[in-house]
């Protein structure tokens, strides 16, 4: 098995929106969402190769948060047969750096609070629970802000 994490590209785009529509419901980013991500500098987009079949990807930004410089995962996708694979993990690995190396110490991202293995992901990644974000997705459906001070 061959794995690469590469800069995603517009021509990625149909790919993604499948896997965003097989790990998300109401809350899947639209075509048209991801699209400017991609196509946007102020966005990090990555995706996960095995045999050079894209299996995930990572998009992110670097925003103003309160009062400092911080990176914002906005969505973290894996194909259910690849997931407790190591790709996420990788993916996250390699926004991280990518964060680093432009400066940024902080990362922040939401995650439903009932998606425990994603959860689970971003703890053992060294993410800290900071808040309850009440109907963040849709009424009744919570989210939970996490946190992560990058190694300097």
């Amino acid at each position: 098995m061959k794995f690469i994490i590469r800069k995603a590209t517009v021509e990625d785009l149909d790919t993604l929106v499948e896997i965003e529509e097989e790990c998300f419901t109401s809350e899947a980013f639209t075509k048209k969402q991801l699209e400017y991500c991609l196509k946007s500098s102020d966005f990090v987009s990555l995706v996960a190769l095995v045999d050079e079949k894209i299996v995930g990807f990572i998009i992110g930004a670097v925003e103003i948060l309160g009062c400092e410089t911080a990176g914002h995962v906005y969505t973290l996708d894996i194909k259910k047969e690849y997931r407790k694979k190591g790709s996420g993990g990788k993916l996250l690995d390699a926004f991280e750096s990518i964060l680093s190396e432009k400066g940024i110490r902080t990362v922040y991202l939401e995650v439903r609070l009932d998606n425990i293995p994603a959860r689970r992901l971003y703890s053992k990644h060294g993410y800290k629970f900071i808040k309850v974000l009440r109907n963040y997705y849709e009424p009744r459906v919570d989210a939970v802000m996490l946190r992560k001070i990058l190694r300097t």
